[in-house]
């Protein structure tokens, strides 16, 4: 009760429990999301060399500009990275907002099919990319995670 005059603080907490489900979703989100943006950058400037791996690094000064300017790094013109960059902030929207998961896990498929793709192609032609592998683990991560969310 207020007293002549005074002002009244009301405190109102909000109790966020993490299960290790939302943890690997958010971790996910955001080891692709930094990938996505290396990548990206990757695609119009030379990133430093520790980054990639080294077999890429040696075929060409930065080594990104190998993986990150070839046709299979875009859909339709538009650079995969950015696409990802699209879909985490999508997902991430998804998830704060309450979102069905089963709507979640269906955004997931394109990427995850993207990923199998763009890794069988690494693995063939016995490329490095610390970068792609980080992005194609977060697509698989996603997918298990949101599709697990979504049962």
């Amino acid at each position: 009760m207020p007293t002549g005059g005074g002002i009244d603080l009301v405190i109102n907490l909000t109790v966020i429990i993490i299960t290790p489900l939302t943890a690997m979703m958010w971790m996910a989100l955001f080891v692709g999301l930094i990938a996505s943006a290396a990548a990206l950058y990757g695609h119009y400037l030379v990133l430093p060399g520790w980054l990639t791996g080294p077999e890429i690094c040696q075929l060409e000064h930065g080594g990104c500009q190998v993986l990150f300017r070839s046709p299979r790094a875009r859909l339709l013109g538009v650079p995969n990275a950015a696409l990802g960059i699209l879909l985490y902030v999508i997902l991430a929207a998804g998830i704060v907002s309450g979102a069905p998961p089963l709507l979640l896990f269906a955004l997931t498929w394109p990427a995850v099919a993207m990923s199998a793709f763009l890794g069988y192609g690494l693995i063939v032609n016995h490329r490095q990319c610390r970068i792609c592998w980080a992005g194609h683990i977060a697509n698989a991560a996603l997918f298990v995670a949101l599709g697990v969310a979504a049962l």
